[in-house]
């Protein structure tokens, strides 16, 4: 139960909001909101790895989606970034965008200022981030838990109980347990020894973690993390317990224990702070951790090695502690004695003795006294403080032997209880009969083993008189603890020995609630120098430093001392926010703790190549790799400046840091990292140190600097920076100090370049192998030359030459614009003036100037060593570990770092002791194929391989033997500049041939880093799988055995699985790994039946991916070798094993299932199947060849013979093709259409048939002129001018295709479709409205296309198809008041074209006309009338029927109504009044009704009226039979308020009227009511709505009359008389002049006797 709830409950958190003091809370949706601190199970949170905040309630993980800026929570597997940090109380992401509080709405915010603080407490929420919970056995190798994990499709937090093993619970080791399936049992704290330790037996309990393979600080945190320490030794039966023994025999040969000297305060030491005293040293080699092996023997070891290891835990742990407050004793002692806390010692330094010898004497002659025991640390501080005053350093014996037949077991002579040890570095040795007794070092107060028999100074120690009731003078408070001169009413801490007194005391104060007390550490100037504050406000010095993890971790702050464990650590917080309680100090005497710094003499000199400034008190060497053998770990570097007398550089100020940062930049040009000081090796202390114990109260590093590190950086390195812009705009915008040096976390085994300091005034140690010498005083280095500048001797050119000749190198030849630049900056520091000239390499003089005496400039490359007899330039390699994956020879880290240039990644890499991937194979890189799915977020992955004028290389100086740049790269063109370095990286698209492939760009650009690498210490193991490999949509299963092709075929099918085919490159690469693991050759399932011309799998499925060797081969059977290729051999042969697999989904079961066969040869393209066609895409370079020798034809033959350039018949197989596209856009653009236009002005396919469809991007386009067509990712068809045919090319791929399908209906054009029956279609092949279209019909002597049947609708169908645009049609819907579809030529839509659902459309207005058109599909659409179409369809016949019109149009009869400037009239009369028909004066539109009168006005007419039934039918016959758009025609009728027709709108009289009668549902009244008349419907007049309805107009006018208006009736009169003899003929013949002149001429069928008005007879 304990176990559970710590699992659930201890690393649970919630995440409050600063100002308003809420949390962040998901209840419903999965939304964000801030709701009132309750800790309920929807406010938790805790963290997960790779910094991920996770929610407990709903197993989600906090997500910012970057391109909507939105908060969410999502899968924790999600490929969206998860992660999230903390600065100042700022939780932020990427882009610095920080949660903020806006609106009482969680959000994100860039640069916010909101902070978040754990629930109930003032820290933020990073302060305890991610639990490392550690595992044994299962299937992991002790590796640890990774949270959450999906198991069974859902997301834990937590270890789950194991069903089948009472009291134990299990953790998945990766992400996804369903996937991967690796487990192992939880290492959590448990209440006694219940489960996973055995024991207990005697004081403790003892866990063997057998099957582990983990590095000492890796199980030294796992058995810390249960309440344990790694196995200490303090006695010599500790090694011979029943429990122990029991526990050994399960373990391998070697395992961790405690043992270590990673504290560079002291030598070997237990991790737990036990005494070494029980010492069984076995010969090793130089290492900083310890083994125990089988033997029961200690070996040093490289802590780097992963190991089993044993845990040890105390059975009464927590009743254990000691709440003793150490309080000072007040001592007396007799005169020449020194009191210390109830004891009294004497130095004898003038009196040396042997360790016997030393020990009499203090028993004899000093009255009863014994050799000194020391029990604390604070011993060292009483030497330190009251002996070795005076400088002499002197060795010096204490009460310390060895004992016993083996003397292995160290005792105080006076026979107290070794509690304490403090060996100096690499001590204890093994001691032996003659060296065996301990004495220690004046200087370092450190013990060491020596020969017994040498004589030296010695202490004595006796008890002393302890006044119990004195008081210490000065002390004013009753509650008082003092210690030495110190008293304290609470705690403080200024030197480490002081440190321990005071956890001592402050242990009384711990409680279930964590508590602070402020102590006078502060930054003053917010420069991240901490100082300690005096009663006055003086600074003052900082002699020790006691930094909790990750501390100090941010400027300007102050310090506080914390009761956490480990106790009495340093936290820094805000001096102004944070509450915390108080600390004082009392001093009896004036400080004995000078600054050591301040002993050394500044003015001194520094050694022969050491540099430094003036007033700085240390003198710097760098040592850089044209000076050195190789490059070294940090423990080498820091060896290497030891045995100098040295140290790695430590700070304490800022003029320090700049020092180092001048002598760096003068030795070398370029940035690099080089080792420092800086590190957190020391188990007992993770905060960070010097080496050389200098206090780090100079905060140097950033904030990331300071997270915890998933990868071991423990080592510091520095790397110079350039005084950029970019620091400027820093400083100025965020209020920062900027060191002059990028600080970085590394690996302590990575390999690096590095810098020494030494005191001035110190000689330097001078160790046989050391060469000081053998550079010149003038040299500079730069990109791995040593230039040097002799301008004292002047010389000749050709005497230039013969002097650098022979002193190894050469007069300069600077290779890079950086070289050359340092130079120049060189030459100007050293010229007398600026007229001074310098021979260099580079020059050309002519033959006089080649003897002119001229200073010069010397080059070499072979730089001289600073060491002799260097050791060989490649170090060994390191174990890969848990958080590596090892194949071959090296260990590759996944790493997670987006958008980064080249540099920085591989200084990232170098960081976890390594580099950039190098590839040497194909092997190798499928390999690299098969983690990018484990980064499928990142696309552009760099790799270790630069590109400069003189070549590519890798960056670990491998050769450069294998290439995998993608094909399309070869022959395009990419912008370079000359001085431009060139990165390659790699393309990650897992569902293409693309992946893994490279690409390359400037360094500088900014790529992904996703993998590192480092040389593993051994080579792997070879291995074959035993269980089936899941991958994607198959399962695999190897056979090792020896078999024919035919016995392989067996094998799987007795399993229910065939022959492997492979079909993508992830297969492959997987496959390829497997198959290299295990050594042998491997038979796949793909055979020859045609003796090596063709081949085809197994399975049936299409090969559609190949790996075919260069070597050749040709034969019947396919295997897969080691080296990653296909190779095909006699099927009888046998081989060393076969892959199985069986598709998930069965996909292909049978040969007749398979719809199309595509062919497959050796060497050959792949053809992807699609439907009835295979299709192959060309990436090579050589794809273009025949178009550019004019050989189109030939462009796809040479693949097959029947194979043409690609044609695209439909919208399916567009969307197919630009589907094959897309892997490759970050490369390409287009495919290749081979389409062209013909000398018919057609636009044709390269295989001779027209292009059917298309899908133009910008409408239907302009190929007139020379041009080349591509389709894009989008499926759309883009159009590229002559001008632009190199970069289309270079952006495009040519795709091939087998057309396995009939081509007879392409082989048709529009103009083969163009007569039906007795009518004639066109096609109109411009961009037009509808009522554009409707113009040009009628200008045609057409109408727009209607359809009453279905033989005509499908030939209209087969039009549109054919042309491949949408084209108008005749029909639509004028107006928006409900009326139904008409058609244009004025035919009865008698034949409703497919449902009325086609013609709905909610997107559009309903109030606005709808126009129909006819897309490519063959469907009819309705969209706005004033929508661009790509054209229409007209159609023109000479008959008229009910389905058709002819439009036979008749010059017009001469008449008494308005003429037009030629003396013709667009007019008709009927009786005495005139009516304008004709749609071209109306723009072939309809109007709305004030519009419609508008026209009529400017007609000088009016709209209709209509006063007799003569008439009404007269203008129904007309309008019916010349329909034009629509036979619903305006009236201009006047209604009264209720909608009532009451007189026409020119006052005259409504004496006639044909309105129809309303139906129920559309006889609602309308705000504004108007008149139409249908004339379809019989001349029906209707009311409808002014504003929403559009019709036809026809304006009426009065026609002129036919005489004179003044006639005298006497003239009348006689001219009857005069004409009576004539009369009768007379009349007969004139009769027409006096009738009326208005006839009405039909323009329809001759034999058509119906008139609208006859003749009289």
């Amino acid at each position: 139960v304990s176990a559970v709830i710590f699992l659930k409950e201890y690393d649970a958190f919630t995440i409050q909001h600063s100002s308003t003091r809420k949390c962040l809370d998901i209840k419903i949706s999965a939304n964000l909101s801030l709701s009132t601190c309750d800790s309920s199970r929807t406010q938790l949170w805790k963290w997960g790895s790779g910094h991920r905040l996770f929610h407990v309630d709903s197993s989600l993980c906090l997500a910012l989606d970057v391109q909507s800026k939105t908060l969410k929570v999502v899968d924790c597997g999600s490929s969206v970034l998860l992660w999230w940090r903390c600065l100042d109380g700022v939780v932020y992401t990427v882009y610095e965008m920080g949660l903020m509080v806006g609106d009482g709405k969680v959000g994100v915010k860039r640069n916010t200022d909101d902070t978040w603080v754990r629930g109930g407490s003032q820290d933020d929420i990073c302060h305890r981030a991610y639990q490392v919970i550690h595992t044994s056995q299962g299937n992991s190798d002790g590796a640890p838990c990774e949270f959450p994990f999906k198991y069974y499709n859902s997301w834990y937090h937590e270890c789950l109980p194991d069903a089948s093993v009472p009291g134990l619970f299990w953790c998945a080791t990766s992400s996804d347990y369903d996937q991967e399936l690796k487990w192992g049992y939880c290492l959590i704290p448990e209440k006694g020894c219940q489960f996973l330790f055995s024991g207990p037996e005697g004081e403790f309990c003892y866990q063997f973690v057998s099957g582990a393979s983990v590095t000492w600080h890796e199980a030294l945190d796992s058995c810390r993390s249960q309440g344990a320490d790694l196995l200490s030794v303090t006695e010599y039966d500790d090694l011979k317990s029943t429990t122990f023994l029991e526990g050994l025999d399960q373990m391998p040969e070697r395992m961790w224990i405690g043992l270590h000297q990673l504290d560079f305060s002291q030598g070997w030491q237990w991790s737990d702070g036990s005494p070494l005293s029980v010492v069984r040293w076995e010969a090793g080699n130089k290492a900083d951790c310890g083994v125990l092996n089988s033997r029961r023997n200690y070996e040093p070891e490289s802590c780097s090695k992963r190991l089993p290891y044993i845990c040890k835990k105390s059975v009464n742990a927590s009743s254990s502690a000691t709440n003793d407050p150490g309080v000072y004793k007040e001592t007396v002692c007799v005169d020449g004695w020194v009191p210390w806390n109830g004891w009294c010692y004497k130095l004898v330094k003038n009196n040396s003795e042997n360790f016997s010898g030393a020990q009499q004497y203090c028993n004899s002659t000093e009255g009863g006294a014994n050799l000194a025991s020391f029990h604390s640390i604070d011993s060292t501080e009483m030497i330190n403080t009251h002996f070795h005053a005076d400088s002499r350093l002197l060795n010096v014996w204490i009460g310390l032997s060895s004992v016993g037949v083996n003397s292995t077991v160290f005792k105080w002579v006076d026979q107290q209880p070794v509690t304490f040890t403090y060996w100096d570095q690499n001590q204890p040795s093994q001691p032996n009969k003659d060296n065996k007794c301990v004495f220690y070092s004046g200087q370092s107060h450190w013990w060491r083993i020596g020969s017994c028999t040498q004589k030296l100074p010695f202490m004595c120690q006796k008890k002393g008189e302890v006044n119990e009731s004195a008081a210490q003078v000065g002390c004013r408070h009753e509650d008082v603890s003092c210690h030495g001169d110190v008293c304290c009413t609470c705690v403080i801490g200024v030197l480490r020995f002081e440190q321990a007194f005071i956890n001592s005391l402050i242990g009384k104060l711990i409680s279930n609630k964590m508590q602070y007390f402020w102590i006078g550490l502060q930054d003053l100037k917010n420069r991240g120098q901490y100082q300690w504050m005096s009663q006055d406000g003086s600074p003052g010095v900082v002699s020790y430093t006691n930094w909790g993890f990750l501390e100090p971790e941010r400027d300007g702050g102050c310090a506080v001392i914390s009761t956490e464990a480990p106790l009495g650590k340093w936290e820094v917080k805000n001096c102004t926010l944070f509450q915390a309680g108080t600390i004082c100090r009392t001093d009896l005497s004036p400080s004995s703790d000078p600054d050591p710094d301040l002993e050394l003499n500044s003015t001194a000199s520094c050694p022969d190549g050491w540099r430094s400034r003036i007033g700085v008190r240390y003198c710097y060497k760098v040592f850089h790799e044209e000076r050195i053998s190789r490059k070294r770990s940090w423990e080498e570097a820091w060896s290497f400046c030891r045995a100098l007398g040295a140290d790695l550089p430590s700070f304490t100020d800022i003029d320090e840091m700049t020092t180092l940062h001048s002598v760096v930049r003068e030795s070398i040009s370029d940035d690099r990292f080089f080792w420092v000081g800086l590190n957190r090796r020391n188990p007992a202390d993770v905060s960070w140190q010097w080496s050389d114990g200098r206090p780090v109260s100079f905060d140097t590093l950033h904030h990331e600097f300071h997270e915890d590190d998933a990868y071991s950086r423990d080592c510091t390195a520095f790397k110079s920076m350039r005084n950029s812009l970019t620091h400027i705009l820093i400083y100025l915008l965020h209020d920062v100090s900027l060191t002059p040096f990028l600080a970085s976390p590394f690996h302590c085994e990575a390999q690096l370049e590095w810098v020494c300091q030494i005191p001035r005034g110190k000689t330097p140690e001078h160790p046989e192998w050391y060469n000081p010498g053998g550079y010149h005083t003038t040299s500079v280095f730069v990109d791995g030359a040593e230039f040097w500048f002799i301008n004292s001797l002047k010389l000749s050119f050709m005497e230039a030459e013969l002097f650098c000749n022979r002193n190894d190198g050469n007069l300069a030849s600077p290779k890079t614009s950086t070289a050359l630049a340092k130079i120049h900056q060189e030459l100007r520091e050293l010229s007398s003036s600026t007229n001074q000239k310098w021979w260099i390499g580079l020059s050309q003089p002519n033959h006089q100037s080649c003897y002119e005496k001229l200073s010069f400039v010397c080059e070499k490359h072979n730089v001289t060593s600073v060491e002799k007899s260097p050791l060989e330039p490649q170090p060994g390699g390191f174990s890969c570990g848990n958080s590596s994956v090892s194949f071959r020879n090296k260990c590759y880290t996944l790493m997670s770092m987006p958008n980064v240039p080249f540099k920085l990644a591989n200084e990232r890499c170098q960081s976890v002791r390594g580099s950039l991937v190098t590839i040497s194979d194909q092997v190798e890189q499928d390999f690299i194929n098969t983690l990018l799915p484990k980064i499928d977020n990142m696309e552009s992955i760099w790799i270790g391989l630069k590109i400069r004028n003189g070549g590519p290389e890798w960056v670990d100086q491998s050769p450069v033997s294998f290439f995998n740049f993608n094909p399309l790269l070869l022959g395009m063109h990419k912008t370079i500049r000359e001085s431009m370095t060139m990165c390659a990286f790699l393309i990650n698209n897992p569902s293409s041939g693309m992946m893994g492939t490279w690409d390359y760009a400037s360094c500088s650009w900014y790529q992904d880093l996703g993998i590192c690498q480092h040389y593993a210490d051994k080579v792997e193991e070879p291995s074959v799988p035993q269980e089936p490999i899941q991958v994607n949509n198959h399962t695999f299963l190897l056979i090792v055995k020896q078999l024919t092709w035919f016995e392989a075929l067996e094998e799987c099918t007795n399993k229910s699985m065939d022959l492997a085919s492979i079909s993508d490159t992830l297969l492959q690469s997987t496959l390829t790994v497997h198959v290299n693991r295990a050594r042998t050759p491997m038979w796949i399932g793909l055979f020859s039946e045609d003796d090596g011309i063709h081949y085809r799998w197994t399975d049936h499925s299409h090969t559609v991916f190949s790996r075919w060797s260069s070597e050749p081969t040709r034969s019947r059977c396919v295997y897969l070798d080691t080296d990653g290729f296909w190779k095909a051999t006699q099927c009888e042969e046998e081989r060393g094993g076969a892959i199985c697999h069986k598709p998930h989904m069965e996909t292909i079961t049978k040969p007749e299932d398979v719809a199309v066969k595509c062919p497959h040869a050796i060497k050959g393209p792949n053809w992807i199947p699609w439907r009835k066609n295979c299709y192959s895409f060309q990436l090579n370079p050589k794809r273009w060849d025949a178009f550019n020798k004019g050989q189109l034809s030939e462009t796809c033959r040479h693949h097959h013979a029947d194979a043409e350039i690609l044609t695209i018949r439909n919208q399916q197989e567009n969307e197919f093709i630009a589907s094959q596209l897309k892997p490759f856009t970050s490369l390409v653009q287009y495919v290749w259409l081979g389409l062209f236009r013909d000398e018919d002005n057609e636009t044709k396919w390269f295989d001779k048939t027209y292009v059917q469809y298309s899908n133009w991007a910008g409408g239907r386009p302009d190929l007139n002129a020379p041009f080349l067509a591509g389709l894009t990712t989008d499926g759309s068809w883009s159009l590229i001018k002559s001008s632009n045919f190199h970069e289309f090319k270079q952006q495009s791929i040519v795709a091939c295709k087998l057309d396995k399908a009939s081509k007879e209906e392409y082989r048709q054009s529009v103009k083969d479709l163009q007569k039906l029956d007795n009518i004639t279609y066109e096609v109109m092949t411009r961009s037009v409205t509808w009522s554009e279209a409707l113009e040009e019909c009628s200008q045609r002597g057409g109408h727009l296309a209607s359809v009453h049947d279905q033989k005509h609708h499908e030939h209209l169908r087969r039009i549109v198809q054919t042309d491949g645009f949408p084209l108008w049609i005749g029909l639509s819907r004028q107006d928006g008041s409900g009326s139904a579809y008409e058609w244009s030529d004025g035919t009865n839509w008698d034949y409703k074209i497919n449902s009325t659902d086609t013609l709905t459309d909610s997107n559009l207005n309903p109030h606005k006309a709808k126009c129909v058109f006819m897309n490519p599909a063959g469907e009819l659409k309705k969209t706005s009338c004033d929508v661009v179409q790509e054209g229409a369809i007209c159609y023109i016949t000479n008959t008229t029927t009910p389905s058709q019109r002819a439009k036979l149009k008749a010059a017009p009869d001469s008449n008494h109504c308005p003429e037009s400037s030629d003396g013709a009239s667009n007019w008709v009369q009927y009786e005495d009044h005139c009516y304008l028909f004709d749609m071209s004066f109306y723009n072939y539109s309809v109007y709305e009704m004030l519009e419609a009168k508008s026209i009529c006005d400017k007609l000088d007419a009016h709209l209709l009226t209509i006063n007799t039934k003569e008439e009404n039918d007269f203008l129904a016959r007309y309008i019916t039979e010349d329909s034009l758009i629509t036979s619903r025609v305006w009236l201009d009728l006047k209604f009264d308020l209720q909608g009532r027709p009451v007189s026409w709108q020119d006052g005259s009289t409504l004496s006639y009227t044909n309105m129809k009668s309303e139906s129920p549902s559309t006889g609602k009244s309308l705000e504004t009511p108007c008149a139409i008349m249908m004339a379809a419907y019989d001349g029906g007049w209707k009311t409808v709505s002014c504003d929403l309805t559009k019709s036809r107009v026809v304006c009426k006018t009065h026609a002129k009359s036919s005489s004179s208006h003044v006639v005298l009736g006497f003239f009348i009169t006689a001219l009857i008389i005069l004409l009576l003899a004539a009369g009768f003929v007379l009349y007969k013949k004139k009769q027409p002049l006096f009738s009326s002149s208005v006839r009405y001429e039909r323009t329809l069928d001759d034999m058509d006797t119906t008139s609208i008005i006859t003749v009289a007879e």
